[in-house]
């Protein structure tokens, strides 16, 4: 039975289950172990830094929970939940019919295959990754994980490059102030006018996507964070054969990555970066959020 404060089920007294994912979703175990709340694990049979208790049984774990926290993204093919520390696929169909209508579910980044199994299960879910506040936030160690591949990944210095970022979104408005501070020459591709006003504002160049041609075979750097192929055969004939394209647009991304290589250029599709370079951090977001949707706040 759960407490209830005001007549709202209180989350402290609530038995949460971690269900898979990367180092983050093991981060988010720990934090909510550190904070005094309930919590075990399903799918973290080789986690070796989870502190948290990892249930076996797939049949037990969805019983003893009352919320339930999928990782980002929930799956990457559709059919089973994306889980790097399992020794058994967690497949999303078992998942889904073992779930009960008085579970609160939280999960993240689902694509339409995941989408489409959830309501056929009539799954009433929560996909935290659409949260606002979470998006800005997880924007910060995706930026600086991009910095660090811009540092790593090139035999030169960012100061002073010729910086290309594709998109003018979360990720890019921050991306572009990161490089600017390093002493790099900045471009920003947009399309809204507002937001051409707005890079040149801040001392940057602006391009229209219109434009993009007359400027991309001058780039040093190129950063593409908008979903959509933006970068294919003819804009990739023209770059440098020197230049570093990172592409950190989510599955399948902005970058004909196959031509890219066929021809000798360095692309890196950097994926997941907050939970490869700030796997701590990104796991305090997800807590914040789920925390924050509990309180109804």
């Amino acid at each position: 039975m759960l407490c209830k404060v005001d007549g709202v089920e209180s989350y402290q007294t609530m038995n949460f289950l971690i269900l898979g994912g990367d180092e983050r979703l093991v981060e988010l175990a720990n934090i909510f172990l550190e904070r005094g709340l309930k919590v075990f694990t399903y799918g973290m049979d080789k986690a070796a830094n989870c502190l948290a208790e990892n249930i076996v049984s797939l049949d037990e774990a969805v019983s003893k929970s009352d919320v339930i926290v999928g990782p980002i993204p929930f799956s990457k093919e559709g059919k089973t939940v994306n889980s790097n520390y399992s020794n058994e696929p967690i497949v999303m169909d078992d998942l889904f019919s073992k779930i009960t209508p008085e579970k609160k579910l939280y999960f993240g980044a689902l694509n339409k295959v995941s989408r489409d199994l959830a309501e056929k299960y009539n799954l009433n879910y929560d996909d935290y990754h659409k949260d606002e506040s979470y998006q800005i936030l997880n924007t910060i160690p995706t930026a600086e994980g991009a910095i660090a591949l811009m540092v790593s990944e090139t035999d030169r210095t960012v100061f002073a490059s010729n910086v290309l970022i594709l998109g003018y979104g979360r990720i890019g408005k921050l991306l572009s102030e990161y490089a600017k501070a390093m002493g790099a020459k900045v471009y920003v591709e947009a399309r809204k006018d507002e937001d051409l006003t707005w890079i040149k504002s801040k001392g940057m160049n602006e391009i229209h996507l219109d434009n993009l041609l007359d400027y991309i075979g001058n780039m040093d750097i190129i950063v593409n964070t908008v979903p959509a192929m933006l970068l294919d055969e003819r804009e990739l004939e023209l770059v440098k054969k020197n230049v570093l394209i990172l592409d950190l647009a989510s599955l399948p991304g902005g970058v004909n990555h196959a031509y890219a290589k066929q021809i000798g250029i360095k692309s890196i599709h950097a994926l997941g970066i907050p939970g490869k370079i700030a796997a701590r951090s990104a796991a305090e977001y997800i807590f914040d959020t789920i925390i924050k949707k509990l309180k109804g706040i």
